[in-house]
């Protein structure tokens, strides 16, 4: 099974692509095996199915980062029956779900399709809810929970240091506020339970 993310970028046309780009390129490098930028804001990428959900929540926080900016992600899980160079030229089940998750996205901002109905229905829900927490993040808070994800065995000491905070208690109380710990055992369920199937 692979995992195929369509998304763009939410009010792009509000900051210049100098800004966004490049953040974007580094979220794409730090997860997917193979992606594409096309259509200015546009972009398609194939993840290991393990870093699925953890992708969606960094590439949020790092875009989120630079606000008003946000991405809309469609998450595709199935085969891939042609394989190109190009993740663009290449075919199968994955994209396919992938696109009809995107195209499907109206007011929310991420949709799951695969082939289990069972698993993407709850899944769906919880990343309705996770989105309505994670949309309320400030500046900051999308800083602390990139750097964070980035590294996951620092301290809150040394999430500090990376982020130039002068207090540990800052991290601390922006990883809260982010709703950060609920958000991760939600990326480890849906991760868990992705991985069981595949």
């Amino acid at each position: 099974m692979h995992v195929i993310i369509i998304g763009d970028v939410v009010n792009s046309r509000h900051a210049d692509a100098d800004r966004w780009l490049p953040v974007l390129e580094e979220a794409l490098k730090r997860y997917a095996q193979k992606f594409d930028i096309f259509r200015g804001d546009s972009f398609q990428a194939e993840l290991p199915v393990a870093d699925c959900f953890k992708f969606v929540f960094y590439v949020k926080a790092r875009i989120r980062s630079l606000a008003p900016l946000d991405v809309r992600l469609g998450i595709g899980i199935g085969g891939v029956e042609y394989e190109d160079d190009s993740i663009r030229k290449s075919n199968g089940s994955a994209f396919v779900y992938a696109g009809e998750a995107f195209d499907a996205l109206r007011k929310d901002l991420v949709m799951l399709r695969s082939p289990w109905p069972e698993y993407n229905e709850p899944v769906n829900i919880m990343m309705d809810l996770a989105m309505e927490l994670s949309d309320k993040w400030t500046v900051n808070m999308a800083e602390s929970v990139a750097i964070a994800l980035e590294n996951p065995e620092a301290s809150q000491k040394e999430l500090a240091d990376l982020l130039k905070r002068k207090y540990q208690s800052q991290v601390s109380t922006e990883l809260s506020k982010a709703h950060f710990a609920q958000l991760s055992k939600v990326m480890d369920y849906c991760t868990q339970e992705l991985i069981k199937r595949c």
